[in-house]
């Protein structure tokens, strides 16, 4: 389908907000209202900066992404707080929102957390048999983790690897030994967890 077929479905859309600014793959919130549907949409997307014809810089929408009714995310911003400038991990953009788009939400929350175990491995090169919360605890041990930060009092050093071992199990591993029954929003708000652990990952420093 060629864009104006597209946009001669559309009765309007409007940009509610944006992650990533400026970037080359900002991610962005858009309420749409299709002709054939009596409710308006969220489409959250990532995009592409490229140039068009004329050469100026432009961005281009990709498949990564997902849409739902305009009335499940007032349900997400008002119990959860999330509003549309919230940060989303690409990493999770990337493993996650194509599940979710698909409502294949165990799957999206899976995948999250796996994310968070094949950061850490990667991190500190940890073979292939450390999995699971021993890895994470040779990532974090308050006395003598790879990636422990010690100018944290102790204290906070406990409390985080309590965070990441304790979302780990509660969330990944209910949904790897049982069927679990979740919905958007619920996925959801266990994904933006493992996108908050992603993001401390990230700025984690391997201790000498």
């Amino acid at each position: 389908m060629s864009k104006s077929e597209i946009e001669a479905k559309i009765e309007f859309q409007e940009t509610i907000g944006e992650a990533n600014p400026g970037g080359f793959q900002p991610v962005r919130f858009t309420r749409v209202k299709y002709k054939a549907s009596p409710t308006a949409h969220i489409d959250i997307r990532r995009f592409q900066r490229g140039y068009d014809d004329e050469g100026e810089e432009q961005f281009f929408p990709t498949k990564v992404g997902f849409r739902f009714p305009e009335s499940q995310f007032r349900r997400v911003v008002e119990n959860y707080a999330l509003m549309p400038e919230s940060y989303v991990h690409p990493t999770i953009i990337k493993k996650c929102f194509a599940l979710l788009g698909n409502r294949e939400y165990e799957s999206a929350v899976l995948q999250a957390f796996k994310a968070i175990e094949v950061s850490v491995r990667e991190k500190i090169g940890a073979p292939a048999d450390c999995f699971g919360e021993r890895l994470l605890k040779k990532a974090f041990n308050p006395d003598d983790g790879a990636l422990t930060n010690h100018e944290l009092p102790k204290a906070e050093r406990f409390a985080f690897l309590n965070y990441i071992t304790g979302a780990f199990s509660f969330y990944r591993n209910a949904s790897s030994h049982r069927d679990v029954d979740l919905d958007f929003i619920s996925a959801f708000k266990k994904i933006v967890v493992a996108s908050d652990l992603l993001t401390a990952l990230e700025d984690a420093e391997i201790n000498a």
